[in-house]
């Protein structure tokens, strides 16, 4: 696909894909924004004296996390936060029901988080609905909080991750409990080896080391994922990977419940990746790679484990929901396709796949930067915009009008 193009079309293309990914990225205010909400939440749960003596300390997982974190697709989408709210050890006569719910209590104790709290309670977790009724979509999100137990060597174990050489091996020992209102034992097992295991951290510890590519200390990578700190607006290959095919699932599917899940998305991709130092080469190594990294159990059904929990199956909710199957390998056949037809494309072309791909508003957003920065360019002596054909037409969109991020 990639060896036939020029190498000023590879550069064109490279850069046309970074500013796809890069304008995915929330906003510094949007993440500043994040960040406090979460800390002031994790100071209230931190400071309950329900759980004194256990430690008890809150951090983010998911997208945020990992650095893979989008924008919505909708003016009326909102934002969707993890957290973990983790403790060492607990009471030996607590369950699951009774952790979660003292974490539900110390919630609506507090008046601002009462009236922020969903009516209906999660699976497993607690969810806070912020600024829902702001006029910006920008200033909505919600935060999903997992209550969860760790044993008593974690805080050890977890220095022990971060500070020897790598290994998956032993990734196992930093892994958590969680609670689970649909487990047959949440009102009674007090036992926190009885249920289920998660392990936020192993996985974070996992795509970190997945990030590297020739060249990259995994120090560097490791330290703008774990903890989570200041706002990163350079991003490794992979993480920009994940994002314009997250991107591209969310157009495909919008608000389809059967939609491919990101976990899956973001394990496939990290484990796809080779290294590659150029997004164009990444981005066609993974989506043509990828589906090798689904396996089969001795029934037939799909496989696609936790690199960091191998007991836990992302696909396993595959057999009872078809249409989740379905779907997955239906993405990842479009996405192909899509793909090709931009690294195809010339002049209009190119803007109209590129818009069907990740929205037409996005999509005119997206060449409007770059036919500014071709003019820039060219002013100071730089290449022409139409050295090759593959952004040529940028310029008849200057005057589009966004309409998936508002007003500049």
């Amino acid at each position: 696909m990639i060896e036939t193009l020029s190498i000023e079309k590879r550069e064109e293309l490279n850069k046309l894909f970074l500013s796809v990914a890069e304008n995915l990225d929330i906003t510094e205010t949007q993440f500043n924004n994040l960040i406090r909400s979460y800390t002031a939440v994790g100071k209230h749960l931190e400071e309950d004296p329900e759980f004194k003596g256990y430690d008890p300390v809150v951090t983010p997982q998911g997208s945020l996390r990992l650095g893979t974190i989008i924008q919505p697709i909708t003016e009326d989408g909102d934002i969707d936060v993890d957290l973990v709210y983790r403790l060492i050890d607990k009471h030996p006569n607590w369950t699951q029901k009774d952790i979660k719910q003292k974490v539900g209590e110390r919630l609506k104790d507090h008046g601002r988080y009462c009236d922020m709290l969903d009516k209906e309670e999660g699976r497993r977790c607690w969810t806070l609905l912020y600024r829902q009724n702001s006029d910006d979509a920008k200033e909505r999100y919600h935060m999903d909080i997992l209550p969860c137990v760790a044993d008593s060597r974690f805080n050890a174990n977890m220095e022990l991750c971060r500070n020897k050489s790598f290994s998956s091996v032993k990734l196992d020992d930093i892994a958590i409990r969680i609670t689970d209102n649909k487990e047959p034992d949440y009102n009674s097992s007090t036992c926190i080896y009885d249920w289920l295991k998660s392990n936020p951290d192993g996985y974070a510890m996992w795509f970190a080391e997945r990030c590297k590519y020739i060249g990259e200390k995994r120090e560097t990578i490791t330290e703008s994922i774990m903890p989570i700190g200041k706002y990163v607006k350079d991003k490794t290959v992979l993480q920009r990977i994940v994002q314009i095919l997250k991107r591209h699932r969310d157009i495909m599917f919008n608000d389809d419940e059967d939609k491919p899940i990101s976990i899956i998305i973001t394990t496939l991709a990290a484990r796809a990746y080779k290294g590659e130092t150029s997004l164009l080469s990444g981005l066609i190594n993974v989506i043509s790679t990828l589906e090798n990294h689904i396996t089969k159990d001795y029934e037939g059904n799909y496989v696609i484990t936790n690199p960091a929990n191998p007991e836990e199956n992302f696909a396993d909710k595959w057999p009872s929901h078809p249409k989740r199957k379905e779907n997955f390998f239906k993405w990842l056949r479009q996405v192909k396709a899509d793909v090709n037809s931009i690294i195809s494309a010339k002049g209009i072309q190119l803007r109209e796949n590129v818009g069907r791909s990740f929205g037409d508003g996005f999509s005119k957003k997206i060449f409007n930067l770059l036919t500014e920065e071709h003019k820039s360019s060219a002013v100071n002596g730089g290449i022409k915009v139409a050295a090759t054909g593959a952004l040529g037409s940028i310029g008849k969109s200057l005057n589009a009008k966004n309409t998936f991020y508002g007003k500049k």
